[in-house]
């Protein structure tokens, strides 16, 4: 079995950690590499993430996951250079996470919980909002509603919140700061992108680890 783990999963997680080093060196910083070829590089880490969950524990949660990392692959890729596709497919796999917390929500929230998940809906939007307006770019409501919605949802769901909640906040971070870098601040550019990506790496590590302990199968 754990040669088995060995060969089917951990290759997919390291060549995934492998490709998001080879973006923030050759992408991020700047390369003449031709732009097809910096969109493919830019998406490869979150869809090699997502072949991951879906090979770590199999099920319908993995799937979702499996979703909404390869189409945020997709939106991290397109951003810039087709930003109608690129937003749009952020939103759907927030909504899709959104989702797969909600079916694992807790039955039972504490008053701290309920305040930072109220916090978390209600002031991602408007700092989506406020980080537009300084770039002087325009985002869509809705992509802060279900980035918000999301990380909420993560933060009281039945998932360890040191990983799962962790990761949300940091692909919060980095979708802020990614907009904000809209406005041509190359340190914003640098830092938001590893943001992101490791925050969706804590998240799905967090998630289908949960899942294999639990021994979940749907």
């Amino acid at each position: 079995m754990l040669h088995r783990a060995l060969i089917e999963r951990r290759p997919w997680l390291l060549a995934s950690i492998a490709s998001a080093v080879a973006w923030e060196w050759l992408g991020a910083a700047g390369s003449t590499l031709p732009g097809l070829y910096l969109i493919v590089l830019k998406g490869t880490p979150l869809a090699l993430l997502a072949v991951y969950a879906a090979l770590r524990h199999r099920g319908n949660d993995t799937r979702s996951l499996a979703g909404m990392l390869g189409l945020e692959a997709v939106g991290s890729a397109l951003w810039y250079d087709v930003p109608v596709i690129g937003l749009n497919a952020m939103l759907v796999a927030f909504l899709i996470g959104l989702t797969m917390f909600l079916v694992h929500r807790r039955a039972v929230v504490d008053g701290g919980r309920k305040a930072s998940a109220l916090a978390l809906t209600l002031g991602t939007p408007l700092l989506c909002f406020f980080a537009a307006d300084r770039a002087g770019v325009g985002v869509p409501l809705f992509l802060g509603l279900g980035l918000g919605g999301m990380a909420a949802s993560g933060w009281i769901s039945t998932f360890p919140r040191s990983r799962v909640g962790l990761g949300a906040g940091l692909i919060v971070a980095g979708v802020v700061l990614e907009i904000a870098a809209a406005g041509g601040s190359a340190l914003l550019a640098a830092v938001a992108w590893p943001l992101f990506y490791v925050g969706n790496l804590v998240l799905a590590t967090g998630v289908t680890g949960e899942l294999r302990m639990r021994g979940e199968r749907f």
